[in-house]
């Protein structure tokens, strides 16, 4: 029997859409955030935002004219709790995506946020462009039944600062994006009023 495959870029159309997605898993004992912070759902959708923009210069010179105009993004709203006796002062955390096992891409983020203790909490994150991902072979089974391997898209808090500049990160693997958390200046900023 002959195998035929074919190559397609990697677009995700089910990325055109918001939607709510609920984090709990029932594939297994999968940890997405430190004990401290329960994710309870994510939204990806569509926002618009307020941006300057420059019109061309004319002819005879002078200070080019601006307009405010609205420019459609991608946000990613998380809505978490607080499991913690402590005040949480900072987030970071990757929204991705997978296929099969697969990771599709993770686009990071560090969200100053205030959570006080035993609190429910949204914040969220804008995406400016959304990754590429190269080209893979598909083989024609996967082609003929897409239904068997839809794509996940999820969040994974990796670390969170306490506002008394202690972390909590989600395994060993996670100590790099705390000290990014910890050396941001706009978190930096978040501890110090509180």
């Amino acid at each position: 029997m002959r195998t035929t495959s074919a190559t397609i870029p990697a677009f995700i159309l089910f990325l055109t859409g918001g939607g709510l997605c609920a984090q709990d898993s029932t594939d297994g004992p999968r940890r997405e955030s430190p004990a401290e912070l329960r994710i309870l759902n994510h939204t990806l959708g569509s926002d618009a935002k307020f941006v300057t923009e420059a019109t061309p210069t004319s002819p005879n010179g002078g200070e080019p004219a601006t307009r405010v105009v609205t420019k459609p993004i991608r946000a990613v709203s998380v809505r978490v709790k607080s499991e913690s006796s402590r005040t949480i002062a900072g987030v970071s955390w990757y929204f991705a995506v997978e296929r099969n096992g697969e990771q599709y891409f993770r686009i990071p983020f560090i969200t100053p946020v205030e959570i006080p203790a035993g609190k429910t909490k949204t914040f969220r994150g804008e995406i400016e462009e959304m990754p590429r991902r190269r080209p893979h072979t598909v083989s024609v089974d996967e082609l003929k039944n897409p239904g068997n391997s839809t794509a996940r898209e999820h969040v994974i808090i990796t670390c969170i600062l306490f506002s008394d500049g202690a972390v909590s990160p989600l395994n060993d693997a996670a100590d790099a994006d705390c000290q990014r958390l910890q050396s941001s200046p706009e978190i930096r900023k978040k501890l110090q009023k509180l």
